[in-house]
């Protein structure tokens, strides 16, 4: 990872998955943060969703590989 590239993460919460016939992620809300995606662990995960994003319950984390066409191309629990 080089020092003069910046990373985002982005989060869909408050929607749901659907498949129809693709799967895709309705509803909700999209929320970008700069975070080093070689750094961050499952744990700080969890803490920016329930601390910077007021969610008190999670149930799954998803995770999908950047430069795969579809999400369910390469769409893994985290």
């Amino acid at each position: 990872m080089s020092i003069e590239e910046e990373y985002y993460i982005n989060f869909h919460v408050g929607g749901k998955f659907v498949r129809d016939p693709y799967v895709r992620y309705l509803g909700g809300a999209m929320v970008r943060l700069k975070e080093g995606p070689d750094t961050i662990s499952y744990f700080e995960l969890c803490k920016i969703v329930k601390d910077e994003l007021g969610f008190n319950t999670i149930q799954l984390i998803y995770f999908h590989v950047p430069g795969s066409r579809t999400l369910q191309d390469n769409f893994r629990v985290v």
